[in-house]
This record gives C-alpha cells, structure tokens and sequence, in this order.
C-alpha cells in the first residue's frame, strides 16, 4: 500500500456496529481489532469476516487492556458521540495511549454544543469551543485537521464534525 509506514498496520475500529467500516480497513490489508458495546451486533459481525478480531467491550473498558503502543490507526466513526461531555477527555487519552507514535485517530461527532437524548440514545454533540476544551486535556497529541461534513444519508441534513490526532 502506498504511503504507509513499513511494518504491519493495525486499526483499532472503536463502536464498531455491524462492521462495515471493519471489513474495508481489512481488505485493505489493515489487521483489525473491531469493538462494540452490543453483543448482539458483534455476533453479528463475527458472521461476515473471520480476519477481524471482534471483541465486546464498552469504551472503559479499553484501558484495561493490554493495548498500549498496538496501533497504527484508531477509527471512532460516530462512536464517540455516544459518551458524556466529561469523559471524552479521559476515554481520548486511554485511546491515544493505544496508539504507537505517530498513529492516527480519527473521531466523528453530530456538530453542536449540547448533550441530548433522542429515541432513547445519549449524544454528545461537540463544536469548537467544545473540541478546544477537550483536546487541552489530553497527553501527547497532535491535533492535525479538523473540518465539517454533510451527512450522506438521504433522511438526514445533519452537519458532523470530524478530527484528526496524531500521538507524539
């Protein structure tokens, strides 16, 4: 593949779902290590691909895992969203301690300043201001590009804010 380091390349797939995302990093020669809160769902993801380490776990559960300096990319694609204002920081940092040097974490949220329930599902919506406040608090990172996107979805005209960190 070009332009990648030497070596192998790890993805760390972060709210994993049905494993979409998982499956494209694998065929593009990416081990993955692929995590989801819903058992349900990696049941269901350990049926399309056995090249996929599939693993339930919830996002506190990754510090205790034997994970530091694994992986060349971490994809949170509209995972994160899902945990409370107050503890991005903290689960952030237990992500970038997963990283080798100089890896790559990518994270996706809905654009907005608030957290909400809607249908029964927590969001915690990040802009700015928010994202500032939160990178501040985090170790050994780069904050490499942040932008907006539109959603693809034909039902939805949502806006997400995505961001790139590196880890130093």
């Amino acid at each position: 593949m070009e332009n990648l380091p030497s070596g192998k390349q790890t993805i760390l797939d972060i709210g994993c779902g049905s494993g979409r995302d998982s499956v494209f990093f694998a065929n593009k020669g990416f081990e993955v290590v692929a995590i989801d809160g819903s058992k349900s769902l990696i049941d269901l993801a350990k049926q399309t691909d056995t090249r996929i380490d599939w693993q339930c776990l919830r996002f506190d559960e990754i510090a205790k895992q034997s994970w530091q300096n694994q992986f060349t990319g971490i994809w949170a694609c509209a995972s994160l969203l899902h945990v409370a204002f107050d503890d991005l920081p903290k689960i952030l940092n237990d992500l970038l301690s997963c990283l080798k040097p100089n890896g790559v974490l990518y994270a996706s949220f809905k654009y907005g300043d608030s957290e909400r329930k809607k249908e029964g599902r927590f969001f915690c919506d990040i802009n700015e201001e928010r994202w500032q406040f939160i990178t501040q608090q985090l170790n050994k990172v780069i904050l490499i590009q942040n932008w907006h996107s539109q959603d693809n979805r034909a039902d939805r005209r949502e806006t997400w804010f995505n961001c790139l960190l590196s880890k130093t």
